[in-house]
């Protein structure tokens, strides 16, 4: 199952996920070094639960990470354990859910992509905007697959950091059409510093800072003015924001605290037409969305209110 993109339209937003509400994106991580450790499944039991849980709830997107891509920690390992992850992963959600559901693997590496690809994936979520390596995309254009495509630069500039976002989205939707890869979603990179600043690119790197030097109020900035850069790009966009460092700085709270500011994000992504929100806590936050839609369904007449949430909710309330 493809998120289909026709190549004739090249990707102008034309994508069948694009849907009343947004798609929810449920996050499963096999990596035991992730930051957020309610989001690591370690048996299959778990694994099957909890996208069964999801599935019923109206979910159809898995993003599956094999090694952490938080930015701020020392998560790097081989590539030959990365694979096996995700193939342990992606085998046991094909075999159990066959074409219910949309998968994607998070991760940079195109041999690793590649090795996964066989076992029938859908999208490669790439962080680096294939900054670390761009025969990433021609993983993509071989297996015909979708591509995340994160807006992230190489060094923290001067610009604007709206402005920041969409000249690095370009470069990154230019360079993989260079390679016939036309199914493209952009997403903003909130809480990711500069690649320069990122430790984890390499083994053993060492870098003097990790964060932009304003982060928590540029990622602000940014959900801002999310309209203004999906307009621009003309693309679909993937905002992912869940439980991330920059709410529970400037919320003061701890892990497990942030998921109202999470779900309060969340919200706020349904209410602008994003097309994909990458969830940790995918049931709550298609709750979210499904409420915000109901609430934006009814801006004329009363019956019409109705109606339109029954055909959409199954009878809402």
């Amino acid at each position: 199952m493809r998120l289909g993109i026709s190549r004739r339209y090249h990707g102008l937003g034309l994508m069948r996920l694009r849907l009343n509400p947004p798609e929810v994106m449920a996050v499963i991580n096999v990596s035991p070094e992730s930051f957020y450790q309610g989001s690591v499944k370690s048996s299959e039991a778990e694994l099957v639960n909890f996208a069964d849980k999801a599935l019923k709830a109206g979910v159809r997107v898995f993003d599956v990470g094999g090694m952490s891509t938080a930015p701020f920690k020392r998560t790097w390992v081989p590539e030959d354990v990365e694979t096996s992850r995700l193939k342990w992963a992606v085998g046991i959600l094909r075999r159990e859910f066959g074409d219910k559901v949309i998968i994607s693997v998070d991760t940079f590496r195109p041999r690793v992509a590649s090795e996964v690809a066989r076992l029938g994936i859908d999208i490669i979520n790439d962080v680096t905007g294939l900054r670390y390596d761009k025969s990433l995309g021609e993983v993509a254009r071989e297996h015909g697959l979708t591509m995340i495509l994160c807006a992230r630069e190489r060094t923290q500039s001067t610009l604007n950091p709206v402005d920041a976002v969409i000249n690095e989205a370009r470069w990154s939707i230019n360079t993989a059409e260079s390679m016939g890869v036309y199914d493209l979603v952009i997403d903003p990179c909130i809480g990711f510093p500069p690649l320069d600043r990122d430790q984890n690119l390499e083994p053993n790197r060492q870098v003097a800072k990790k964060r932009y030097d304003d982060w928590p109020y540029r990622d602000i900035y940014v959900l801002a003015n999310i309209p203004r850069i999906r307009r621009e790009l003309g693309r679909p966009i993937c905002v992912g924001v869940s439980r991330k460092g920059f709410i529970r700085e400037l919320l003061g709270v701890n892990m497990e605290e942030s998921i109202w500011g999470t779900l309060s994000l969340h919200a706020y992504l349904a209410y602008v037409n994003v097309d994909l929100i990458r969830a940790h806590d995918a049931v709550e936050t298609l709750q979210a969305v499904k409420m915000i839609n109901m609430v934006k369904s009814c801006g004329g007449d009363y019956s019409s209110c109705i109606e339109t949430i029954r055909k959409a909710y199954k009878g809402g309330a």
